[in-house]
Protein backbone atom coordinates (compact mmCIF):
# COMPACT_ATOMS: atom_id res chain seq x y z
CA UNK A 1 0.00 0.00 0.00
CA UNK A 2 1.27 3.45 -0.83
CA UNK A 3 0.23 6.48 1.17
CA UNK A 4 0.46 9.80 -0.66
CA UNK A 5 0.12 13.23 0.91
CA UNK A 6 -0.58 16.34 -1.13
CA UNK A 7 -2.14 19.76 -0.83
CA UNK A 8 -5.91 19.70 -1.01
CA UNK A 9 -7.79 19.79 -4.28
CA UNK A 10 -11.25 20.45 -2.84
CA UNK A 11 -12.45 23.96 -1.98
CA UNK A 12 -10.60 24.98 1.17
CA UNK A 13 -11.82 27.29 3.88
CA UNK A 14 -11.33 27.91 7.56
CA UNK A 15 -12.94 25.05 9.47
CA UNK A 16 -16.11 26.89 10.35
CA UNK A 17 -19.48 25.42 11.25
CA UNK A 18 -21.42 27.18 8.49
CA UNK A 19 -21.58 26.56 4.75
CA UNK A 20 -19.18 28.88 2.86
CA UNK A 21 -20.52 31.39 0.38
CA UNK A 22 -20.14 30.67 -3.34
CA UNK A 23 -17.61 33.47 -3.65
CA UNK A 24 -15.56 32.01 -0.79
CA UNK A 25 -15.59 28.61 -2.46
CA UNK A 26 -14.42 30.01 -5.80
CA UNK A 27 -11.69 32.06 -4.13
CA UNK A 28 -10.44 29.00 -2.29
CA UNK A 29 -10.50 26.86 -5.44
CA UNK A 30 -8.42 29.43 -7.28
CA UNK A 31 -5.87 29.46 -4.46
CA UNK A 32 -5.17 25.72 -4.74
CA UNK A 33 -4.30 25.35 -8.41
CA UNK A 34 -0.60 24.76 -7.66
CA UNK A 35 -0.14 21.62 -5.61
CA UNK A 36 2.85 20.64 -3.50
CA UNK A 37 3.35 16.95 -2.90
CA UNK A 38 5.31 14.69 -0.61
CA UNK A 39 5.15 10.91 -0.48
CA UNK A 40 5.55 8.11 2.02
CA UNK A 41 5.86 4.57 0.71
CA UNK A 42 4.48 1.34 2.13
CA UNK A 43 3.55 -2.02 0.68
CA UNK A 44 0.17 -3.74 0.45
CA UNK A 45 0.55 -7.49 -0.05
CA UNK A 46 -2.12 -9.76 -1.59
CA UNK A 47 -1.82 -13.50 -2.21
CA UNK A 48 -4.15 -15.95 -4.04
CA UNK A 49 -4.97 -17.69 -0.74
CA UNK A 50 -5.77 -14.53 1.18
CA UNK A 51 -8.70 -15.39 3.47
CA UNK A 52 -9.88 -11.78 3.23
CA UNK A 53 -10.75 -12.59 -0.41
CA UNK A 54 -11.91 -16.20 -0.15
CA UNK A 55 -14.08 -15.72 2.96
CA UNK A 56 -15.51 -12.29 2.24
CA UNK A 57 -18.28 -11.21 4.61
CA UNK A 58 -19.06 -8.02 2.67
CA UNK A 59 -21.94 -8.11 0.19
CA UNK A 60 -23.03 -5.83 -2.64
CA UNK A 61 -25.78 -5.99 -5.24
CA UNK A 62 -23.47 -4.46 -7.85
CA UNK A 63 -21.68 -6.69 -10.37
CA UNK A 64 -22.32 -9.89 -8.45
CA UNK A 65 -21.08 -11.86 -11.47
CA UNK A 66 -17.61 -10.30 -11.17
CA UNK A 67 -14.81 -11.73 -9.02
CA UNK A 68 -13.99 -10.38 -5.57
CA UNK A 69 -10.32 -9.37 -5.50
CA UNK A 70 -10.26 -7.41 -2.26
CA UNK A 71 -12.37 -7.60 0.89
CA UNK A 72 -11.77 -6.17 4.35
CA UNK A 73 -14.00 -5.97 7.41
CA UNK A 74 -11.06 -4.61 9.45
CA UNK A 75 -11.39 -7.16 12.21
CA UNK A 76 -7.59 -7.40 12.05
CA UNK A 77 -4.76 -6.23 9.83
CA UNK A 78 -4.77 -9.24 7.51
CA UNK A 79 -4.31 -6.93 4.49
CA UNK A 80 -1.23 -5.23 5.93
CA UNK A 81 -2.43 -1.63 6.03
CA UNK A 82 0.34 0.80 6.90
CA UNK A 83 -0.54 1.75 10.47
CA UNK A 84 0.96 4.32 12.81
CA UNK A 85 1.46 8.05 12.95
CA UNK A 86 3.36 10.63 10.98
CA UNK A 87 3.86 14.35 10.54
CA UNK A 88 5.24 16.62 7.84
CA UNK A 89 4.89 20.25 6.79
CA UNK A 90 1.29 19.69 5.66
CA UNK A 91 -0.37 17.46 8.24
CA UNK A 92 -0.34 15.15 11.22
CA UNK A 93 -1.95 11.73 10.82
CA UNK A 94 -2.51 8.48 12.67
CA UNK A 95 -3.84 5.24 11.16
CA UNK A 96 -5.16 2.37 13.29
CA UNK A 97 -7.41 -0.67 13.16
CA UNK A 98 -9.67 -0.34 16.16
CA UNK A 99 -12.90 -2.09 17.16
CA UNK A 100 -13.42 -3.54 13.70
CA UNK A 101 -12.82 -0.25 11.86
CA UNK A 102 -10.00 1.29 9.87
CA UNK A 103 -9.50 4.58 11.72
CA UNK A 104 -7.66 7.62 10.38
CA UNK A 105 -7.04 10.79 12.38
CA UNK A 106 -5.95 13.74 10.25
CA UNK A 107 -5.07 17.34 11.09
CA UNK A 108 -4.36 19.87 8.35
CA UNK A 109 -1.60 22.28 9.35
CA UNK A 110 -2.05 25.99 8.61
CA UNK A 111 0.42 26.67 5.81
CA UNK A 112 -1.30 29.20 3.53
CA UNK A 113 -3.56 31.40 5.62
CA UNK A 114 -6.34 28.82 5.95
CA UNK A 115 -6.97 28.85 2.19
CA UNK A 116 -5.78 25.33 1.58
CA UNK A 117 -5.77 21.93 3.22
CA UNK A 118 -4.45 18.39 2.90
CA UNK A 119 -5.53 15.11 1.41
CA UNK A 120 -4.04 11.71 2.12
CA UNK A 121 -4.81 8.59 0.16
CA UNK A 122 -3.98 4.95 0.66
CA UNK A 123 -3.48 2.88 -2.49
CA UNK A 124 -5.28 -0.47 -2.58
CA UNK A 125 -4.85 -2.08 -6.01
CA UNK A 126 -5.02 -1.18 -9.71
CA UNK A 127 -8.02 -1.95 -11.90
CA UNK A 128 -9.56 -0.86 -15.20
CA UNK A 129 -13.13 -2.10 -14.84
CA UNK A 130 -14.21 -2.42 -11.22
CA UNK A 131 -16.82 -2.19 -8.53
CA UNK A 132 -15.64 -0.69 -5.24
CA UNK A 133 -17.76 -0.05 -2.17
CA UNK A 134 -16.92 1.09 1.35
CA UNK A 135 -18.72 2.61 4.32
CA UNK A 136 -17.31 5.64 6.10
CA UNK A 137 -18.05 8.11 8.87
CA UNK A 138 -16.57 11.43 10.00
CA UNK A 139 -16.19 12.72 13.56
CA UNK A 140 -15.14 16.37 13.85
CA UNK A 141 -16.06 19.70 15.37
CA UNK A 142 -15.69 21.18 11.90
CA UNK A 143 -17.50 20.77 8.58
CA UNK A 144 -14.52 21.23 6.27
CA UNK A 145 -13.60 17.56 5.95
CA UNK A 146 -14.52 14.73 3.61
CA UNK A 147 -13.56 11.25 2.44
CA UNK A 148 -13.84 9.34 -0.79
CA UNK A 149 -12.32 7.15 -3.47
CA UNK A 150 -9.48 8.02 -5.85
CA UNK A 151 -9.44 6.30 -9.26
CA UNK A 152 -7.65 6.58 -12.64
CA UNK A 153 -4.61 7.65 -10.66
CA UNK A 154 -1.59 7.81 -12.94
CA UNK A 155 0.46 9.94 -10.53
CA UNK A 156 -0.02 12.71 -7.96
CA UNK A 157 -0.85 15.23 -10.71
CA UNK A 158 -3.34 13.09 -12.65
CA UNK A 159 -6.31 11.42 -10.97
CA UNK A 160 -10.03 11.58 -10.20
CA UNK A 161 -11.53 11.67 -6.70
CA UNK A 162 -15.16 11.14 -5.75
CA UNK A 163 -15.54 12.83 -2.35
CA UNK A 164 -18.35 12.95 0.21
CA UNK A 165 -18.97 15.02 3.34
CA UNK A 166 -21.48 13.78 5.89
CA UNK A 167 -20.65 16.86 7.98
CA UNK A 168 -22.16 19.17 5.36
CA UNK A 169 -24.21 16.86 3.13
CA UNK A 170 -22.36 17.28 -0.18
CA UNK A 171 -20.40 15.27 -2.74
CA UNK A 172 -18.34 16.13 -5.80
CA UNK A 173 -16.02 14.73 -8.44
CA UNK A 174 -12.62 16.36 -8.76
CA UNK A 175 -10.17 15.83 -11.59
CA UNK A 176 -6.52 16.76 -11.46
CA UNK A 177 -4.98 16.92 -14.93
CA UNK A 178 -1.30 17.76 -15.08
CA UNK A 179 -1.64 19.35 -11.66
CA UNK A 180 -4.59 21.57 -12.60
CA UNK A 181 -7.86 21.22 -10.74
CA UNK A 182 -11.23 20.70 -12.45
CA UNK A 183 -14.70 19.80 -11.19
CA UNK A 184 -16.44 17.45 -13.68
CA UNK A 185 -19.22 17.22 -11.09
CA UNK A 186 -19.45 20.36 -8.97
CA UNK A 187 -19.94 20.36 -5.21
CA UNK A 188 -23.64 19.73 -4.56
CA UNK A 189 -25.98 18.36 -1.88
CA UNK A 190 -27.95 15.14 -2.23
CA UNK A 191 -30.75 13.64 -0.18
CA UNK A 192 -29.04 10.23 -0.26
CA UNK A 193 -26.33 11.47 2.11
CA UNK A 194 -26.81 10.74 5.80
CA UNK A 195 -25.74 13.82 7.74
CA UNK A 196 -23.36 13.07 10.64
CA UNK A 197 -23.81 9.34 10.15
CA UNK A 198 -22.20 6.48 8.30
CA UNK A 199 -22.53 6.45 4.51
CA UNK A 200 -21.80 3.84 1.87
CA UNK A 201 -19.98 5.03 -1.24
CA UNK A 202 -19.86 2.86 -4.38
CA UNK A 203 -18.31 3.28 -7.82
CA UNK A 204 -19.06 0.94 -10.72
CA UNK A 205 -16.70 1.42 -13.67
CA UNK A 206 -17.07 -0.36 -16.99
CA UNK A 207 -15.35 0.61 -20.25
CA UNK A 208 -14.94 4.25 -19.22
CA UNK A 209 -18.47 4.66 -17.88
CA UNK A 210 -18.52 5.42 -14.14
CA UNK A 211 -21.62 5.24 -11.96
CA UNK A 212 -21.60 6.80 -8.51
CA UNK A 213 -23.84 5.51 -5.72
CA UNK A 214 -24.40 6.82 -2.20
CA UNK A 215 -26.28 4.47 0.11
CA UNK A 216 -27.44 2.43 -2.91
CA UNK A 217 -28.85 5.47 -4.71
CA UNK A 218 -27.43 6.43 -8.09
CA UNK A 219 -26.44 10.08 -7.64
CA UNK A 220 -24.51 10.69 -10.86
CA UNK A 221 -22.43 9.20 -13.65
CA UNK A 222 -19.46 10.20 -15.76
CA UNK A 223 -17.65 9.10 -18.92
CA UNK A 224 -13.93 9.35 -19.53
CA UNK A 225 -11.06 7.30 -20.92
CA UNK A 226 -10.65 4.08 -18.92
CA UNK A 227 -7.24 3.35 -17.44
CA UNK A 228 -5.68 0.56 -15.45
CA UNK A 229 -4.74 2.60 -12.41
CA UNK A 230 -4.82 2.48 -8.65
CA UNK A 231 -7.97 2.64 -6.56
CA UNK A 232 -7.35 4.42 -3.28
CA UNK A 233 -9.12 5.43 -0.09
CA UNK A 234 -8.89 9.20 0.44
CA UNK A 235 -9.40 11.57 3.39
CA UNK A 236 -9.31 15.38 3.40
CA UNK A 237 -9.38 18.26 5.89
CA UNK A 238 -9.02 22.01 5.49
CA UNK A 239 -6.14 23.79 7.21
CA UNK A 240 -6.57 23.95 10.95
CA UNK A 241 -9.18 21.17 10.93
CA UNK A 242 -8.88 17.90 12.86
CA UNK A 243 -11.13 14.98 11.91
CA UNK A 244 -11.45 11.31 12.68
CA UNK A 245 -12.52 8.98 9.87
CA UNK A 246 -13.82 5.45 10.46
CA UNK A 247 -14.16 2.93 7.61
CA UNK A 248 -15.61 -0.55 7.30
CA UNK A 249 -16.70 -3.18 4.76
CA UNK A 250 -14.37 -2.49 1.84
CA UNK A 251 -15.11 -4.63 -1.22
CA UNK A 252 -13.64 -4.61 -4.74
CA UNK A 253 -14.77 -6.75 -7.67
CA UNK A 254 -13.40 -6.91 -11.21
CA UNK A 255 -14.32 -8.90 -14.34
CA UNK A 256 -12.88 -12.42 -14.40
CA UNK A 257 -10.47 -11.65 -17.23
CA UNK A 258 -8.90 -8.81 -15.24
CA UNK A 259 -8.34 -10.65 -11.95
CA UNK A 260 -4.64 -11.41 -12.38
CA UNK A 261 -3.80 -7.85 -13.45
CA UNK A 262 -5.61 -6.43 -10.41
CA UNK A 263 -4.08 -8.66 -7.76
CA UNK A 264 -0.60 -8.92 -9.21
CA UNK A 265 0.31 -5.57 -10.78
CA UNK A 266 3.62 -5.25 -12.58
CA UNK A 267 6.38 -3.70 -10.47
Amino acid sequence: MKKIILATFIFTILGACTRPSESAIQTAIASTQNVQTSTQNAQLVLTPTDTSINDCDVSSVYREDWTTVFCDTFDDNLNYWDLGGGSDELSRSLFQIENGKFVADLTGKATSGYLSGVIQWMNILPARNFMITITGDIFSNYKSCSWGIVFNQRDSDNFYALMLSSRDGWYNLIQFENGKQKFPISTRPHSAINWDEQNELTIVAEDGYYQFYINNQLVNDYKTRPETAYLSLAIWTAEGVTARFEFDDLLIRVPDQEVDASIFPET
